[in-house]
């Protein structure tokens, strides 16, 4: 087969598959009824704040066991269970939650259980892209697709939460309303990840050789990783995590106490959030294809930011406009795509350690910025009122575009010059 007609076989193939619902579950079940419900319902059940944010900074902290559940699955090639598994254990965490809505007994365990299903399918799922033996084409599509498929949630479940709060539903009926969306959601991929399962292709070689470099590499420990450009890297997703989910983490909370913007209109504005993301991710891969990608990822740290900036300005001014106000906030939100996108190609550029355990360290310096945001900004919103929030998101995320700028981006064209790396060429659309 010659390439043009491999490449034409490609673009026969469909970008986004059945399966990839995990994703859009994923959106709607973390990005939404989450980030949505549990914050104020914690908080109307125990009058606290810094309650909200232990049982949100719970939840990030076992979304580091995700590297764990990624390894299980890898050594008894077990990621069809792991996946269902995890969205099985968001769907139980939802109905647990409006189990317990009346009183907040058990919200810890609630917590644990929704990270570690978030953390699972996460940690699994883009294997079914990477490790299905794709052309570079279609792997680019499919992985665009999967994407997407988030923030595709994030606005059905933002919009069906609108129209939840708009018909008086208690907490209980909206956190059973999550969960049963995830629980359709589990049988579907279920049913449909048989396929791509069989489809997943292994290199025992190519294993070996990574076993071997993972013993290599152990002898510098900790301290080969962290005192690195690499550890540059994961203090600035670190910083990064404690901005974006610290505030995302009670966003809703903030917009109506701050700001007297209605539940229904803070979900549609998350719903919004949403739709933005998805036609930004095509340009953030345009960005990356064109500029590297480094490039787009200081690009969304500055814009978290700029929106967390603004939003702690907003809110020392009486009567802040709305317009103003939402601006700001989808300027937070619409950071995401562009510095998701190339995560995982930087933590490769940069690491001294095989690629597996790099994505492995993204996943937990992320988890562990957010737990740490979710901590911090419950005890601020308690202590200083909820603005201070934005504020903690402007500093945290300005201290990781001062590290970007002042140390990553000089050391990084010192290595690479103005060009990429070979092999990491982002496949365009021409």
């Amino acid at each position: 087969m010659t390439a043009t007609s491999e490449v034409q076989s490609a673009s026969r193939e469909p970008a986004f598959q059945t399966w990839m619902t995990a994703n859009v579950a994923v959106g709607a079940g973390w990005a939404a009824f989450v980030a949505l419900l549990v914050p104020p319902y914690i908080t109307q059940a125990t009058g606290s704040a810094s309650e909200a944010g232990v049982v949100m900074a719970l939840m990030s902290l076992a979304a580091v066991a995700g590297p764990v559940l990624g390894g299980i699955a890898d050594r008894y090639m077990g990621h069809r269970q792991v996946l269902v598994g995890g969205l099985a254990a968001m769907a139980l965490a939802l109905f647990a939650f409006g189990v317990t809505s009346g009183d907040s007994e058990f919200k810890i365990i609630d917590a644990l259980l929704m990270g570690l299903g978030v953390a699972a399918v996460s940690a699994v799922a883009p294997v079914f892209i990477v490790s299905a033996g794709l052309s570079d084409a279609l792997q680019a599509r499919r992985l665009t697709a999967f994407s997407v498929a988030f923030p595709a949630g994030q606005v059905g479940g933002g919009l069906l939460l609108a129209a939840a709060a708009q018909a008086d539903w208690t907490f209980s009926q909206r956190f059973y309303l999550g969960g049963a969306l995830l629980a359709v959601a589990t049988v579907v991929v279920f049913f449909t990840t048989a396929a791509p399962t069989a489809a997943l292709v292994f290199d025992a070689e190519e294993e070996e050789e990574e076993s071997e470099e993972i013993e290599s590499t152990r002898s510098t420990g900790f301290r080969g990783v962290l005192f690195s450009l690499f550890g540059l890297y994961l203090l600035v997703l670190v910083l990064s995590s404690i901005a974006s989910n610290g505030l995302n983490n009670q966003i809703a909370n903030i917009l109506p106490n701050v700001y007297g913007i209605s539940e229904q209109a803070t979900s549609s504005l998350i719903s919004l959030a949403g739709v933005l993301n998805i036609a930004l991710f095509f340009a953030a891969g345009k960005v990356m294809a064109k500029y590297g990608p480094l490039t787009p990822f200081i690009a969304g740290t500055v814009m978290r930011f700029g929106g967390a900036a603004c939003l702690g300005l907003l809110g020392w001014v009486s009567d802040a406009p709305v317009l103003l106000v939402a601006a700001a906030m989808q300027l937070l939100y619409q950071g995401a795509p562009f510095s998701r996108l190339p995560q995982n190609v930087l933590a490769v550029r940069f690491a001294p350690i095989p690629s597996g355990q790099a994505n492995g360290w993204v996943i937990a310096g992320s988890a562990f910025g957010s737990f740490v945001g979710s901590l911090l900004g419950g005890w601020l919103a308690d202590e200083f009122g909820y603005n201070s929030i934005s504020w903690m998101a402007a500093i945290a995320a300005g201290a990781g575009v001062g590290v970007l700028v002042l140390l990553i981006w000089p050391m990084n064209r010192s290595r690479y010059g103005d060009h990429q790396p070979e092999g990491e060429r982002v496949p365009s659309d021409d």
